[in-house]
């Protein structure tokens, strides 16, 4: 990992606290570390997913964190 990537990875981690940052194969990931309530999964937070870099898994953080929030969570 480049020292970009790891600016990158300890940013995600520090600012979204819930879920675990992991780069695999060239894919950056976020896992929740609490697994997703029903209500949580029914309004579309998933346990992991991943995307192509960090800033677009940073993206799909934000959208997560808003889902979060909405339901009361975050």
């Amino acid at each position: 990992m480049s020292h970009r990537e790891r600016a990158h990875f300890a940013a995600l981690e520090s600012t979204f606290p819930g879920w675990r940052v992991r780069v695999e194969k060239g894919w950056w990931w976020a896992t929740k570390y609490a697994p997703p309530t029903a209500e949580q999964r029914a309004a579309g937070v998933p346990h992991e997913f991943a995307r192509q870099g960090p800033y677009e898994l940073a993206a799909a953080l934000t959208v997560q964190l808003g889902i979060l929030s909405r339901l009361g969570d975050a």
